[in-house]
């Protein structure tokens, strides 16, 4: 079985690595620092590999910037959108996550745009991120 504690900390020292966020949260915490992200666990799709226990976690990294300044906000997401200082980027630094996995592969980008957090709008992205472990 996977550890799901290890791959959630393997992601956020990854996404530590860039100086962009002032908030990584692992749970969708109850008030956001923008420009932060959030790291949380979609699904679990079990023995991938002839029944050896490899399993296919599905995490979502949600980027919230502010929308009080859309231009420069718009910069700041892009700049985590596509670029060195991207998410895809900061992952690709260590795809094990600090050895909590096998590997791991960011597949998409969705949600570009305003995002709810605790009925406030923000402007963000969410990015999909398979993990093997």
């Amino acid at each position: 079985m996977a550890d799901i504690a290890a791959i959630r900390a393997g992601i956020k020292t990854r996404l530590a690595t860039s100086s962009t966020f002032v908030q990584i949260a692992a749970t969708m915490p109850d008030t956001v620092s923008p420009p932060c992200a959030v790291i949380d666990l979609q699904s679990v799709t079990f023995d991938q590999a002839f029944g050896n226990n490899l399993e296919l976690l599905t995490f979502t990294i949600t980027v919230i910037a502010q929308r009080f300044d859309p231009a420069a906000n718009q910069t700041l997401l892009d700049g985590l959108v596509s670029g060195s200082g991207s998410v895809k980027a900061l992952i690709g630094g260590d795809l094990t996550l600090d050895g909590s996995c096998a590997t791991c592969q960011l597949s998409q980008m969705t949600d570009y745009g305003l995002i709810p957090v605790n009925e406030t709008d923000y402007m963000g992205a969410t990015f999909t991120l398979e993990v093997w472990a």
